[in-house]
């Protein structure tokens, strides 16, 4: 698949959009034609973000990450939906990014814009957890609001190796949140007594369960500052 394909692969899954007056995260999510060609493409991936990315008008952050069955996640942040939307022209025709492109597996690839009010505040984070979700159509939205702050100020934010919780919302009401934490066996040794909890079985109750989609990545390399 070449760049141009891939990059209207990408429009077309962005079905949402996010408000103007707001930041704005990207997450995307993909698996590499081969799993051979890693290395290669984690080089790669550093200089995307480098040579192109991080050159972009309105560009905050990004961090790039792979699991254990070989999918990638790479978060964006962006001062406003026009500073993405002009990325993602860009990144249509410029020549520098098209040998990356033409790794990922299109077909694999999901996108998404969320506006969100949290300014990123995690530097030297290596593992980060992402989870996607509707909530339940009869779901009280101040409520709920309410009970998603309180996981962070009640739980995760207690937790060895919390660094930092983001929390945003698209144009079709899905919700993201974005944990990170300093490495693997902190998000791991979380995990168990999140569920138990009581403040997280009110949040859990209140999402649509067969819309709740989550992913654990360990990042490709060492947090760059700009």
């Amino acid at each position: 698949m070449n760049i141009k394909l891939i990059a209207f692969a990408i429009i077309g899954l962005l079905v949402s959009s996010c408000s103007n007056t707001k930041s704005v995260l990207e997450v995307t999510t993909f698996k590499t034609k081969s799993l051979n060609n890693i290395s290669v493409f984690n080089k790669l991936d550093a200089e995307v973000e480098t040579n192109f990315t991080a050159k972009q008008p309105g560009f905050i952050k990004r961090q790039s990450g792979i699991n254990e069955n070989g999918e990638y996640v790479v978060l964006v942040y962006w001062e406003s939906l026009e500073n993405a939307k002009a990325s993602m022209e860009k990144f249509m025709t410029d020549p520098s990014v098209a040998k990356y492109a033409s790794m990922i597996d299109g077909v694999s690839m999901k996108m998404s814009r969320y506006h969100i009010e949290d300014d990123f505040n995690a530097a030297h984070s290596n593992f980060v957890e992402v989870m996607s979700f509707k909530t339940k159509a009869d779901i009280d939205m101040k409520a709920f609001d309410k009970t998603n702050k309180n996981v962070e100020n009640v739980f995760t934010s207690k937790q060895d190796g919390f660094l930092q919780r983001v929390t945003g919302v698209n144009e079709n009401g899905e919700q993201i949140v974005v944990v990170y934490w300093d490495n693997k066996s902190h998000s791991d040794a979380a995990l168990q007594p999140f569920m138990n909890n009581k403040i997280s079985k009110e949040f859990m109750g209140m999402m649509d369960q067969s819309s709740i989609w989550m992913g654990r990545y360990q990042k490709i390399k060492p947090e760059l500052e700009y």
